[in-house]
């Protein structure tokens, strides 16, 4: 018998003429079968997160920074001086939550449904102002025991426009340059930001681009929106007002959510009927839908206001009046 080693994390004995992994003897068992912090649970698959962002989310080529980003941070050749922070600004319907999740899925073998993904909501976690010393130890007591079960976390605070700022200014040390705080260190951690802050200057400053300068969404690019996002997000009421986050440049990257089109909305619309089993719907149907979406500014009509919110309802009551034996049919095979 003897040892031998195949690459620097995987050793094997060779036993009877058999090669034996070691690693594969020491894992713990548990493991096998229930979520734990290792590579088996926890992997980026950036060909996972693409593909879905292409098939399911419509009109926002700047994602691809996210994109990049999450691959840089995820890197195991380099080590992370601090956690990644990323905030996702627009318009309702634009897609923020959608990304989010899909980041986690691409993340976590379990998705979103994973012991490592926590969403933090304005309005449901942090409502009452006057307890903002409980929320404040709330959220540190519950990031500090989650890091120290796993270092590779992702935090979701959605609804950041709905956040008292001294909630957020009291995660600042956690996702600042540091080595830990503590005795715990946030450095494999992703923090992600969602809100609406910023929504009406990046339409506007979009809705300019396209009409005065003939820009095309796919031709933009982030300098044509951070610096802007980020001075609205410091200025504009809500969970980053005048925050420690920006204040001190500790959000990595600022990610605009370009308000949607027409084009846009009807692939959302197609989606959604692919999604109950409809794979053609009669273009009328499209057009039905089509018809309860609003849009605006007034001087153009060019983006739809709350983007591909409401849609899902909509196409549900036209697949149950008008498919719903074609949809009974496939879910039956």
């Amino acid at each position: 018998m003897y040892l031998q080693s195949f690459s620097h994390s995987v050793w094997t004995f060779n036993f009877l003429g058999y090669n034996v992994n070691v690693n594969s003897l020491l894992a713990n068992p548990y493991c096998k079968y229930t979520e734990c912090c290792n590579d088996d649970w926890i992997k980026f698959r950036r060909n996972r997160l693409m593909r879905n962002l292409t098939n399911h989310v419509y009109g926002q080529p700047l994602l691809q920074h996210a994109v990049d980003a999450l691959t840089s941070h995820f890197n195991p050749n380099f080590q992370n001086h601090k956690a990644l922070v990323l905030s996702f600004h627009g318009m309702t319907g634009t897609g923020k939550n959608y990304v989010s999740n899909f980041i986690a899925d691409s993340l976590y073998i379990n998705g979103v449904k994973s012991k490592y993904v926590h969403h933090f909501i304005g309005r449901l976690h942090f409502p009452d102002e006057s307890k903002i010393p409980q929320y404040k130890e709330y959220l540190y007591n519950n990031l500090k025991a989650a890091i120290k079960d796993c270092p590779r976390q992702l935090f979701i605070f959605d609804e950041v426009d709905k956040t008292p700022p001294e909630v957020l200014n009291s995660i600042k040390p956690m996702v600042d340059y540091r080595d830990d705080v503590d005795g715990v260190n946030y450095s494999e951690a992703v923090f992600i930001f969602l809100s609406n802050i910023g929504a009406d200057v990046i339409r506007e400053h979009f809705h300019d681009l396209y009409f005065e300068k003939g820009r095309q969404r796919e031709d933009l690019q982030m300098i044509d929106f951070e610096f802007l996002i980020q001075k609205g997000a410091f200025n504009e009421k809500g969970g980053l007002f005048h925050g420690d986050i920006i204040a001190n440049s500790l959000i990595d990257h600022y990610i605009p959510f370009l308000p949607l089109q027409e084009e846009h909305v009807k692939k959302c619309i197609l989606n959604e009927f692919q999604i109950r089993n409809v794979n053609l719907p009669k273009p009328e149907h499209v057009e039905h839908v089509l018809k309860f979406v609003e849009w605006g500014p007034d001087e153009s009509l060019l983006f739809a206001k709350t983007g591909c919110k409401r849609l899902s309802s909509k196409v549900a009551l036209l697949v149950d009046k008008y498919y719903r034996h074609e949809s009974r049919i496939h879910n039956e095979l």
